[in-house]
Order: structure tokens, then C-alpha cells, then sequence
């Protein structure tokens, strides 16, 4: 299952009318949690878990306490404090050591569905969503907005706009990341698995494509038998990443030549080859490295090692996804040693001023 909050939505509206339905939410946290405030997912008094709010150890409970929801007709907020040993948290035995505050509401047609049956909609036309929940209330409002994939970004507690004293938990939802590969050869079909394994909209489109070729693909995508340069404008708005991968310089020179004359949403642009070929082909289409309107990586992927059809998609696709989510892909490891060494400066700055 997909957590994505798109295939959630899309996994629910069929079933929206065939049993009653809870928001939950994560409005607030402390210490190190799973999910951030922001989350959410939904639930009913079918057992129907969509989506998590945990790393899948509170949500037994919070299916208790929706059906107590839909059975009193009333919102509920639950403390899981995996601090304190009198806490509900510390019996499911809840294993990151913070607290998490939940809220659960009503999804009724009384309430519209808390405007999830329109978020969905504007979420398939590759829009974001500024989302509004109430928090003392079963109501919610949206807008939509230009999508923004920024790293590890959450929703957060606000007033409202016309009562300081009512609280709104506003999140943005983002649509599913968009990747495009141009080429059809048989080394991107991992490619294109790993990315709709991540939940991802995939488009294949080469002007080589035929039937025979579209059957070696998984069904999830969209194949198109077009070159670059025939793409819609609209549709090219839409998509977050390029993979050029034609095994032809010649296509691959058009390839580029087409995307830099668009107007994009500054997607990710990954070139199939090594430096050399990179070279080539931009000497094939007269363009040299300052020309470029929008970067292309080339090679492109990050250096995880390995040299199958596997590890290149999983290269490409780990590079792709940090340069969508605003990343900088080194190591966590190493960000936290940075950080760890920047406060230990600070506190000495400090202890010195």
C-alpha cells in the first residue's frame, strides 16, 4: 500500500460510502516521532487503515478511538507520551521515545468529507493544496497552490484568520512527484518500477515506441509515442523529473534542445552516459554548460556503486528525489555529526561571550 496521501484518497473515495469514516491527524509532537505534525490518515468502523500516524504502533489503538468517534458522533484528541509509564503509549510500547498529540474527526457527507472528495481533485490535476483542519470543530477548507516538494516539510498549529482563540492545523499537500523519461529501452523498465514502487506518476515517451516495446513496461504508467519536442506545454509544467535516456545522441541532443526553450517548473534533468557523451550531445545541439537554462546532470545519479539496469535506477532515482525534496543527499549520518559539532561550537561561543 501506497502512504502517499493521493493513493490514500484514491483508495478511499470508492469505499467512502460503504462505511463510516475518521480524520486522524497529528497536531502536535515532542521529541523524537515517526510521523510530524501534519500527518494524516483515515479510518473506519469497517477496520479500514489507510495510511499510518506512527511507525504502525499506535494505530491499533487509534482504531478504537475512531470507532468510539463514529459511535459518539464527536471529536476526539488522544496524548501518545512514550515518556511517561502511566500513558497508553508506554503499553503498546511505542519505540521513539517522544509524544505525539492526535486528533480525530468526523468525515461525513454532513461535513462535506472534510473537502477530501476536492483536495483529491486537485491533486490529480498535479496541483498542491493549502489545507485547513479545525481543530475544535469537524470542518475544513482548502485552496490550491503551486506544488512545492521542500525537504521534511510539516504542517503546523495557526490561528484562524477571523478568531485568534480558534485553532486551524495548516498542512500542505503536495501532489505525486512526476517523472518523465524520455527513451524506451529496456535499461529504464527498473527505472520505472522503482519509481511507482515510491508512489510516483511515471511518463515514458519516445517517438521509437510501439506495442511490442509498451508490453515490456509495468501497466502503472503513461507511455506516449511523441518526441520531446512534440510534449504539451501544460503537461511539461507538471513534470518534476527528466530522465533522458534514447541510447541515440542525436535524440538526445533534441531531447535537451526542446526542454530548454520550455517553460518548466525547474525539474530535476538527468542525461543517460558518461561526461564524454554528455559533451557530445550538448556539441550536437550547439550549446555549451552557461547556455543552459535549466541544469542536466550528466552522469547523472548519485555514487552508490553497482552497474546493473537495478542499481543505475536506484542511483538516478535517489539523485532525482533529493534535487524534488530541496536535499542535499550527503549522509545523515554526516548532517548530524555537522549539527552535534555546530552545537558544541555554539555552546562554546556562548560559555566565551
Amino acid at each position: 500500500m501506497f502512504n502517499h496521501f493521493h493513493h490514500l484518497l484514491s483508495t478511499w473515495l470508492p469505499l467512502k460510502d460503504e462505511a463510516n469514516w475518521v480524520v486522524g491527524a497529528v497536531i502536535h509532537t515532542r521529541g523524537s516521532v515517526y510521523r510530524k505534525t501534519g500527518a494524516l490518515m483515515l479510518l473506519s468502523d469497517a477496520g479500514h487503515q489507510l495510511g499510518l500516524l506512527s511507525g504502525g504502533c499506535i494505530e491499533s489503538d487509534l482504531l478504537l478511538q475512531a470507532r468510539k468517534v463514529i459511535a459518539l458522533e464527536k471529536s476526539r484528541r488522544i496524548i501518545y507520551d512514550a515518556t511517561d509509564d502511566t500513558n497508553i503509549a508506554w503499553r503498546l510500547g511505542i519505540g521513539c521515545g517522544g509524544a505525539a498529540e492526535i486528533l480525530l474527526h468526523p468525515c461525513t457527507a454532513q461535513n462535506d468529507f472534510l473537502q477530501l472528495p476536492a483536495v483529491f481533485t486537485a491533486l490529480q490535476q498535479q496541483h498542491a493544496c493549502n489545507y485547513n483542519l479545525h481543530i475544535d470543530q469537524a470542518r475544513a477548507e482548502f485552496s490550491s497552490c503551486p506544488r512545492k516538494f521542500t525537504q521534511r516539510q510539516h504542517g503546523a498549529l495557526v490561528s484562524a484568520a477571523n478568531n485568534s482563540d480558534e485553532k486551524i492545523l495548516a498542512t500542505l499537500i503536495n501532489p505525486l512527484p512526476h517523472l518523465l523519461i524520455l527513451g524506451s529501452g529496456v535499461d529504464v523498465i527498473p527505472l520505472c518500477h522503482l519509481a511507482l514502487v515510491m508512489g510516483w506518476r511515471v511518463t515514458v515517451a519516445d517517438q521509437r515506441l510501439n506495442a511490442g516495446k509498451r508490453a515490456n513496461f509495468p501497466t502503472g504508467i503513461t507511455a506516449i509515442t511523441q518526441a520531446a519536442i512534440e510534449l504539451d506545454d501544460d503537461f511539461l509544467r507538471q513534470v518534476d523529473g527528466v530522465v533522458i535516456a534514447h541510447h541515440n545522441v542525436r535524440l538526445d541532443a533534441a531531447a535537451i534542445a526542446a526542454l530548454q526553450v520550455r517553460e518548466l517548473n525547474n525539474p530535476y534533468i538527468g542525461l543517460l552516459g558518461p561526461a564524454k557523451r554528455k559533451a557530445e550531445v550538448l556539441a550536437t545541439v550547439g550549446l555549451s554548460e552557461a547556455q543552459l537554462n535549466y541544469a542536466v546532470a550528466g552522469p547523472m545519479g548519485l555514487a552508490l556503486g553497482g552497474d546493473l539496469p537495478e542499481s543505475i535506477a536506484l542511483s538516478v532515482l535517489a539523485e532525482c528525489h533529493a534535487h524534488i525534496f530541496g536535499s542535499s543527499a550527503i549522509p545523515l549520518s554526516v548532517m548530524a555529526s555537522e549539527t552535534d559539532s555546530n552545537n558544541a561550537a555554539m555552546q562554546v561561543f556562548a560559555a566565551n561571550a
